[in-house]
């Protein structure tokens, strides 16, 4: 998370649960720039890593459960900004039914 921002920054969840778990990082929060905008900033520019999970939240406070998480579906994102992006699924465990 960055140290030594010049604004507050705004916390970032991508796999783990904002209700109950702390961010996993954070970006700068720029007064005036909409979120998303600094969402897309900071993807493009690999601060989030190269593999995104579907969804991810994003708030001005680090506290899990804060009320004012927002909830971002990052294929959405990426196509209505035009960002080039491959979809892929991650299989965690194979299904009950797979193993029989």
């Amino acid at each position: 998370m960055p140290e030594h921002a010049e604004h507050p920054p705004l916390y970032v969840w991508l796999d783990a649960d904002p209700r109950v778990e702390p961010p996993d990082t954070a970006i700068e929060d720029v007064p005036g720039v909409p979120d998303l905008d600094l969402v897309v900033a900071a993807i493009v520019d690999g601060r989030l890593g190269p593999l995104l999970p579907a969804r991810i939240a994003v708030s001005p406070t680090p506290q899990p459960g804060s009320p004012r998480v927002r909830h971002i579906d990052v294929g959405r994102l990426l196509r209505d900004r035009g960002i080039p992006h491959r979809q892929r699924f991650e299989v965690l465990r194979p299904p009950a039914a797979a193993r029989e």
